[in-house]
């Protein structure tokens, strides 16, 4: 029988290309997520934002490959933000493959202890509160000047950062992404502390996105790891208070909610002093148990602690908070409280910086209070006499023969920095006030928390006070008080008696655990941190870069490179004037590569 013979048509080769493309390209033929792209901590991407300026590239993304680098013992952050096609994308899913150096073979994260010597991955998703166009995206005590406001304020904003562990449909792997939309993804990148085991240069990883547990895309990721290392102990301080939290984690312990409280913290460089037990008249078996995180010694692998940060305590410790009356009401208690605390402190903590809180921003009608207080401490004939008292509000000259330290809402008037020191003070800044420095809430840009640590800095202010971290449940003022409130859903988290709102105003961690609202339950006993607490970290660690070029160049060196991006702020800034420090994070990244260089 003859055999046929092969006949060419030209559709063969169309359909048969086809299938190739169809093999080796599945994320453009798959249909369901449309781009896949990348940009560093510094920027908010919105929900509906699918035009955003970044999304073609900016300093850490060209397109194509992720470039980070870094010193050891550094936390790098960076977004990936997958947009959905016409169609819901379903069971998405992020890994990475963990970056490794060929020559040495080195895997950055490479142990199964988390936070160890060889640093960590982390993946999170970004969940969103809506800020709708009403009276409450205006909080008119968070803005100076209308010029002062984020240019963006209203919309699907991220911020908290939900571990992939997290029940499913709540953030936890595998995730749906609705139809156009994005769906941002948070990467934390813990670089090595070890510098004899993991040598320096360029390390190479990737990130893969899944669906239906089938890979659609893989990213390119490289690092390098530069020859220096970023120091545990931090260069300026950043106090938050943060309390109410126990009855969210009925199945830990309250000394577990509190290491884990401290911990997320210290590995974020922010001291979360105190705490419920010691918010108290002196205890001296409290105060015993407590100065582990004094001295450090709770932020050790010993005690389960790893990560930056290590072996290095609090700085700040507060006796009393916002004039709780845990001081006594007579001269006779008050001093004999303050002989107790000074006396402690001395022994144990010297170098640590407390004070009496005595009372939170004061009016003029409170000043005879604080004046008669603070003679009983000025005149106390024992040590307690040199207990430092502080209060929130700007240097008073009424209140300068007793108040030491301040902390200003509306920052610091340089003038007054040299006055209250040549007294032995001290003069900081607290919660957030554009145009002078970042803002807390939410609608800020992210940068308005990275900024605040190149303030410290820049004119040598020691410490910015954040009034609270974890306000799930509202305080005693105006409608809301005392309620527990549903954060994952409605971003308004703060309403005063004078009708003041503040959206995210006192979040910057979220419950793992959620018993009150049991449809936002995220099943996990832990913290979930958010956006704005690592710009706080991200500052921190160019705080300490900063320090480190100083040490090598001096600070006039130090100054001139920083103000290419932050020219002025504080008392520099008039309230009237728009913001003058810029918002975008690449701009601050070029920055610190600068600084890098100087190293």
């Amino acid at each position: 029988m003859k055999r046929k013979s092969f006949v060419y048509h030209p559709m063969l080769k169309v359909s048969c290309l086809a299938l190739l493309l169809a093999f080796l390209m599945p994320f453009e033929s798959h249909g369901q997520i449309k781009e896949a792209w990348a940009l560093g901590d510094g920027e908010k991407v919105f929900r509906n934002d699918l035009d955003h300026p970044s999304k073609k590239g900016n300093y850490i993304w060209d397109g194509k490959v992720i470039r980070l680098k870094g010193l050891y013992n550094e936390v790098l952050g960076v977004q990936v933000i997958l947009e959905a096609a016409t169609d819901t994308a379903k069971a998405v899913e992020l890994t990475v493959d963990l970056p490794v150096n060929k020559k040495s073979g080195k895997i950055i994260g490479g142990n199964t202890l988390k936070y160890g010597p060889s640093g960590t991955v982390e993946l999170f998703s970004q969940h969103y509160l809506l800020v709708k166009d009403s009276a409450y995206t205006q909080p008119r005590w968070f803005y100076g000047s209308p010029a002062a406001s984020p240019k963006k304020m209203t919309g699907w904003i991220p911020d908290a950062l939900i571990p992939v562990t997290a029940i499913k449909g709540r953030g936890g792997f595998p995730l749906d992404i609705a139809p156009e939309r994005n769906q941002g993804f948070w990467i934390d990148i813990s670089l090595p502390r070890d510098q004899k085991e993991f040598p320096a240069g360029m390390y190479y990883g990737k990130v893969n996105v899944s669906q239906n547990g089938r890979k659609i895309k893989e990213i390119p990721l490289e690092i390098t790891l530069l020859p220096n290392y970023l120091p545990d102990e931090n260069r300026t301080n950043i106090w938050l208070h943060a309390s109410g939290i126990y009855s969210y984690y009925p199945d830990l312990t309250p000394q577990e909610v509190d290491q884990m409280l401290k911990f997320e913290g210290h590995r974020h460089r922010i001291d979360i002093p105190g705490g419920d037990k010691v918010n108290a008249p002196f205890n001296r078996a409290t105060m015993e148990k407590y100065k582990p995180y004094l001295d450090g010694s709770a932020f050790t692998p010993a005690n389960g602690y790893h990560g930056s940060g290590e072996g290095v305590g609090e700085h700040i410790f507060p006796v009393g908070m916002y004039g709780s009356p845990i001081m006594g009401n007579t001269k006779n208690e008050v001093q004999n409280q303050s002989n107790l605390w000074v006396d402690w402190f001395n022994k144990n903590a010297p170098a640590v910086s407390y004070f009496w809180y005595m009372t939170d921003e004061p009016p003029k009608a409170k000043y005879p209070w604080v004046l008669e207080r603070g003679s009983w401490i000025k005149e106390n004939p024992g040590v307690g006499k040199a207990l430092p008292l502080f209060t929130t509000t700007h240097y008073q000259p009424d209140l300068a023969g007793v108040i030491d330290v301040w902390a200003g809402y509306d920052g610091v008037n340089l003038s007054d920095l040299p006055i209250v020191r040549a007294k032995g003070g001290d003069h900081w800044f607290y919660n957030g006030n554009r145009p002078r420095y970042g803002s807390v809430i939410l609608e800020g840009a992210a940068v308005d928390l990275r900024v605040n640590s190149w303030i410290l800095y820049k004119y040598d202010i020691k410490t910015h006070f954040i009034w609270h971290g974890t306000l799930w449940q509202h305080n005693m003022q105006g409608p809301k008080r005392h309620q527990h409130q549903n954060i994952f859903t409605n971003p308004l988290t703060f309403i005063n008696d004078g009708m003041n709102f503040g959206n995210g105003d006192g979040i910057l961690f979220y419950p793992g655990n959620m018993p009150y609202y049991p449809s936002e339950n995220r099943g996990i006993n832990e913290l979930i941190p958010s956006i704005r607490l690592k710009n706080i970290r991200r500052g921190q660690q160019d705080a300490n870069i900063m320090w480190m070029v100083e040490k090598k160049s001096g600070k006039e060196k130090v100054v001139n490179i920083i103000n290419k991006v932050v020219p002025k702020a504080l008392s520099e800034v008039s309230m009237k004037d728009s913001v003058l420090w810029s918002e975008h994070g690449d701009d601050y990244d070029k920055i610190r590569d600068e600084l890098l260089k100087q190293l």
